[in-house]
């Protein structure tokens, strides 16, 4: 991947200087479809069959009534979540996070959450004439396309490349600062928690309570690492990317913390799932805090399945769920019968402010052991962590 990385930067001079204004777009999609083809020759095949099965089904939708269309994007939702499901458990290649199983496709994850948002804004009339070329240039944008962030089809269509040195300088140092994150400080933090999460009974409990930060921060550098290198990138190539992190781990509990944590994510789990889910429950006379409740369930379920088919990424999902109903619901309603004073205190203090922040970052932490390994073992490290 570094390779490939540097080729991009050795590249773009030339994408610059040799390719018309009138041909950049389509220039930048054939070159991204080319480099992620040389990858894995696969990748040809899918990324225009899902593009113009995509394009396809938007325009019949488009052209259909509402209740049929509705049901074409049920169809193609389905199919897309077919090929999730087959590209987290049919392969062997690398994944992401340890406690993965092999991936058959690189950027399927994403490459299905870009598709499944348009699918369901077609089928709201948000979205309307976008061209097949358009939709594959956004679709396989090198820059975005294995990690994110996920870009909306509107805000990338709607761009013009064009050269801008300064824009471009910020871009190379944005690279230079992800590569530093992701490949430094993340990696050797990486290392040094799974040596101790290798061996948990021989470290102490304050050692293994440092190593589950340890791992927090390591996805945190990671993630946001590979984030820093593909807005960078997109700028030298002339293109804004919407960011993906804002300092999450400085938030004082934990919906602020994933309102700022892979954010182009969480929108799409707040837009497709939590929203949805929570009106539709509420039009069926659940009560507001049980629907609103049931909504963060579901979403960051979908969200732990997401990142791996397996029970551990379940439980992982069910506790960030529990956390964001604890901050959303069950503390707002402790905190409104508190005296005013107290409330005021707890909004303004520093102390507070601090206190709260690190217990949100502790809870991540402690939820990530669900991340790093199967349940079973996940258990056993938290009950060594705890003296039992």
């Amino acid at each position: 991947m570094l390779l490939g990385l540097f080729a991009a930067i050795a590249f773009a001079p030339a994408y610059w200087l040799v390719v018309p204004r009138r041909w950049r777009r389509e220039g930048l999609a054939a070159a991204s479809l080319a480099a992620l083809t040389l990858y894995d020759a696969r990748l040809l095949a899918l990324l225009v069959g899902v593009t113009a099965g995509l394009f396809a089904v938007t325009r019949a939708i488009q052209a259909s009534e509402e209740c049929r269309g509705q049901g074409m994007c049920a169809l193609a939702l389905c199919l897309l979540a077919a090929l999730f499901v087959f590209n987290k458990l049919g392969g062997a290649g690398a994944s992401a996070l340890p406690s993965q199983t092999g991936l058959v496709f690189l950027g399927v994850s994403y490459l299905v959450l870009k598709a499944a948002a348009v699918l369901v804004e077609t089928a709201r009339g948000t979205i309307r004439e976008v061209r097949f070329l358009d939709m594959l240039g956004w679709l396989v944008f090198l820059p975005t396309y294995p990690s994110g962030p996920m870009e909306e089809l509107d805000h990338f269509r709607r761009q013009s490349p064009t050269f801008d040195p300064g824009m471009a300088l910020r871009g190379f140092e944005r690279i230079v600062f992800g590569l530093v994150k992701a490949l430094i400080a993340a990696h050797y933090l990486g290392e040094w928690a799974n040596s101790v999460f290798s061996a948990p009974a021989q470290h102490a409990q304050g050692t293994l309570l440092l190593a589950l930060y340890a791992f927090a921060l390591r996805f945190y550098l990671d993630f946001s690492g590979y984030s820093d290198i593909a807005i960078g990138l997109a700028a030298l190539y002339g293109y804004e990317i919407e960011e993906n992190f804002d300092y999450p781990f400085f938030r004082r509990n934990l919906v602020q913390l994933w309102q700022r944590w892979h954010m182009t994510l969480t929108r799409f789990l707040r837009l497709y799932l939590f929203i949805p889910v929570s009106r539709r429950l509420m039009r069926r006379g659940w009560r507001d805090g049980l629907a609103i409740a049931a909504g963060q369930i579901v979403a960051m379920t979908f969200c732990g399945l997401w990142h791996g088919l397996s029970w551990n990424f379940v439980v992982w999902g069910l506790l960030q769920a529990l956390g964001l109903i604890w901050v959303g619901l069950i503390a707002r309603d402790i905190g409104r019968t508190l005296p005013p004073g107290a409330v005021r205190w707890w909004r303004r203090s520093r102390v507070a402010y601090g206190f709260s922040t690190a217990v949100t970052v502790t809870y991540f932490a402690l939820s990530a052991v669900f991340v790093v390994t199967d349940v079973g073992s996940a258990a056993r490290y938290l009950r060594l962590l705890v003296g039992a």
